[in-house]
């Protein structure tokens, strides 16, 4: 099983400790699995309301592997974009860049986004 890259969705819902996060999310972090990417530290920062929260999230993606954009991942991203357009999909930006991520390091993604089914060889996980 490749590893993984979540959504700012799903993180959120970690951070809150709901039971929207499935128990193998937990596996994925403590196994060195999971991975972070610039576009999800991004938004997650932006929602921070406290100097604790802060520190919160820098802990938790201190040991993450970290998927950088680069010039390869945002072509693809724009291809997909484009190739989802013409099939009449719209899908933000954000998450194009997830996608492209995720299938140039071979990662599932984690989401709760059915927009991400249009994605072809995505590996997906959605979540309820």
């Amino acid at each position: 099983m490749p590893g993984a890259l979540a959504d700012t969705s799903v993180w959120v819902d970690f951070f809150r400790g709901t039971a929207r996060v499935p128990g193998e999310f937990d596996r994925l972090i403590k196994t060195g699995q999971m991975a972070v990417c610039g576009i999800v530290i991004a938004e997650l920062l932006c929602g921070i309301r406290s100097p604790a929260e802060r520190e919160e999230l820098e802990a938790a993606f201190a040991g993450l592997d970290y998927l950088e954009t680069d010039r390869d991942t945002w072509r693809l991203a724009g291809t997909l974009l484009a190739d989802l357009r013409r099939e009449g999909v719209t899908v933000p930006m954000s998450d194009a860049i997830l996608a492209a991520l995720a299938l140039r390091h071979d990662r599932r993604l984690l989401t709760r986004d059915q927009h991400f089914r249009h994605i072809p060889k995505l590996h997906l996980s959605l979540l309820k």
